[in-house]
């Protein structure tokens, strides 16, 4: 089933509801064929398989142990966005990883510059991009960013962590 845009000035020739270029209709994360795009990710980032804590249909994460840090790749169709945040993982220790690094979070968000429509309220340190994750002619580009995004945030963690 689409949505419809009815708006005043949106209706057709027949008085039918028309669709906007822009509205995707309304997908549910369960259509997402998460197995094929984390397979897509393997196969375009194999030296990300050696620095694997752990997966699942929404998230990979990789293991920083050195920190007891693990860094969580995620993918979120329903809401059109992929991102990457501090998760957490009891096997390598990564427990309390938000109230940790919550002193050294001004100096890692100056190194990484982002801007206030690229992270998500409440997820401490992160990373996100809009983007429609159903289109799968977008996931070679998102595999690269999260794979980019994901060295990016722990070489900003690295130096900050480091200086201590």
């Amino acid at each position: 089933m689409t949505r419809q845009s009815v708006l005043p000035n949106s209706l057709g020739q027949r008085g039918q509801p028309v669709m906007s270029e822009f509205d995707f209709g309304g997908r549910r994360a369960s259509e997402f064929r998460h197995r094929g795009f984390w397979s897509l990710f393997a196969e375009r980032h194999p030296e990300e398989r050696a620095r694997l804590a752990r997966r699942g249909p929404w998230f990979w994460q990789r293991g920083l142990p050195d920190f007891a840090l693990v860094i969580s790749m995620y993918v979120a169709p329903a809401q059109n966005h992929v991102g990457v945040f501090f998760g957490r993982n009891e096997k390598i220790g990564a427990t309390e990883s938000w109230s940790r690094l919550k002193p050294f979070q001004p100096a890692i968000e100056d190194r990484l510059k982002l801007r206030p429509e690229q992270s998500c309220e409440g997820l401490g340190i992160n990373s996100m991009w809009r983007v429609n994750c159903f289109a799968e002619d977008n996931w070679p580009a998102m595999t690269d960013w999260l794979v980019t995004e994901c060295s990016r945030v722990e070489r900003a963690v690295t130096e900050v962590l480091g200086q201590e």
